[in-house]
């Protein structure tokens, strides 16, 4: 799933937070980089990855619910892909 412009770095990781399966953000050479086995600690993701605006991030979701809950988060803030 990639997204894109998200302002609040905060807020989509704190929802990333809820997420119980891995998820894992792939870098601009394709390679996966596994940002946590289970539940995710935003401030560690934060000061590790990102800060501020997020212009764009693809990620994997191994927990099927995990992707949908994140997905509807960005559907109703508009940072997915068309």
């Amino acid at each position: 799933m990639k997204v894109y412009n998200i302002n609040n770095s905060r807020e989509f990781f704190e929802k990333l937070t809820a997420c119980k399966g891995t998820v894992e953000l792939v870098n601009e050479e394709g390679k996966r980089l596994r940002l946590a086995d289970g539940p995710l600690t935003p401030d560690t993701l934060l000061m590790t990855y990102f800060k501020g605006t997020i212009r764009e991030m693809e990620l994997i979701f191994q927990n099927s619910e995990d992707c949908a809950r994140i997905l509807s988060y960005l559907m109703n803030k508009r940072h997915l892909a068309a």
